[in-house]
């Protein structure tokens, strides 16, 4: 995940959790199904990334972690594929910002890709 100015274009910066997570032998196999590399970035190459003092965050950070909290798991399995949070985040943040940042997914994958798990 790159949330930067200009990020479709480059490789920007990248978004670590430090956190400890309590992980099961369910979510390892469903993490290992999936294949392939996958960059999502903050907006398109030619666009800025846009913060906002009231969310205290961007607007891409905020709603990419609003998503792996649950709002992106359309089918409501629990979990949070790559391509859920893709089109959480394409409809959320131009929609939030007046269509003036565009986050962009690049990469291929083979099976479903999880990113994340819904507490």
């Amino acid at each position: 995940m790159a949330d930067c100015c200009h990020s479709g274009q480059t490789g920007g910066r990248t978004i670590l959790s430090r956190t400890m997570a309590n992980i099961s032998d369910a979510f390892l196999d469903r993490l290992s199904r999936g294949k392939g590399r996958i960059i999502i970035t903050a907006s398109s190459a030619s666009e800025v990334s846009k913060e906002s003092d009231d969310l205290k965050h961007g607007y891409f950070a905020y709603y990419l972690l609003k998503g792996l909290k649950g709002a992106a798991d359309v089918d409501g399995d629990g979990f949070i594929d790559v391509n859920e949070i893709s089109s959480y985040l394409n409809r959320e943040v131009p929609e939030a910002i007046g269509q003036r940042q565009h986050p962009v997914k690049k990469g291929e994958t083979e099976g479903q890709v999880v990113i994340g798990r819904v507490r």
